[in-house]
């Protein structure tokens, strides 16, 4: 019987989605096929494939997560090895992708970071960690500040993601989607998303390599928003959910190290 290849190409992708900047594709080998990725994103991307196969071996299993590196072509994910030889063999997968490294374990737990603000400023936190109000089971915070209020990195890396071209808000869910944004992945493979950014409200853009402190734009009151205020969550982004993370700032003179608490202002003179 002459051997074939079927090929079915099907795209599912969760809500942090990487796929525009993601190839996935295929190369013939001696008895199989070797399994490729192309990720054109600044950061790493995890992919998981769900194969379907006919006569064909999958080495290191079925449904595996791989990493890709930032800006890697031709990533080897897996091979295809026949096993039966002289029969008909094919195959066909879905898969999954998302920014960062699944299940990142590396990362820096005891890192001290900046205020998200120039000095010397003071802002309130309007919304703690784990809000009743939008922020149930998230490690995320709320500043309550004016509209075009400078923002500053937290912490040093590179921007993934720009979402400023927005205008709208309200105090529903439904508004999340006007949500305008930036992204930053940081060195230990963590991120921080400053949300609620006016329109047209980012200095910086995908690509640029931040410092810590450096201004990256400017706060506003656009998408899931009551009020001016300044959305801050840093995160751990596995393939298919955040795992939002409780940190440490400098607070005051820059002397004092603590974790930010609900309806507390905070200074920052450093």
């Amino acid at each position: 019987m002459k051997n074939y290849l079927l090929l079915i190409f099907l795209l599912i992708t969760s809500l942090c989605k990487a796929e525009h900047n993601v190839k996935i594709y295929y190369e013939q080998i001696e008895n199989g096929y070797n399994v490729y990725a192309d990720n054109d994103e600044f950061c790493p991307v995890s992919i998981k494939i769900d194969f379907t196969v006919t006569n064909l071996n999958i080495d290191g299993g079925n449904n595996n997560i791989y990493v890709v590196n930032a800006k890697e072509k031709k990533q080897l994910l897996t091979s295809l090895k026949v096993s039966k030889k002289g029969k008909a063999y094919k195959f066909s997968y879905k898969y999954w992708t998302n920014y960062g490294k699944h299940n990142n374990k590396e990362y820096d737990k005891n890192y001290i970071y900046n205020l998200p603000f120039k000095t010397p400023n003071k802002f309130k936190v309007y919304q703690g960690y784990n809000g009743a109000f939008s922020h149930q089971n998230e490690n995320s915070l709320d500043f309550t500040m004016p509209v075009g209020t400078e923002l500053t990195a937290i912490r040093e890396g590179v921007v993934i993601k720009v979402i400023e071209k927005n205008n709208k808000n309200c105090g529903k869910e439904e508004c999340k989607k006007y949500n305008n944004l930036i992204i930053i992945y940081h060195p230990d493979g963590t991120f921080a998303e400053y949300t609620h950014i006016k329109q047209n409200g980012s200095k910086v853009k995908v690509g640029d390599k931040v410092s810590k402190s450096q201004l990256i734009g400017y706060s506003g009151n656009v998408g899931w928003s009551t009020g001016p205020h300044l959305h801050l969550v840093i995160f751990n982004q596995n393939i298919d959910n955040r795992q939002t993370l409780k940190t440490k700032f400098k607070t005051g003179e820059g002397s004092k190290i603590e974790y930010l608490i609900e309806k507390e202002e905070y200074s920052r003179n450093y």
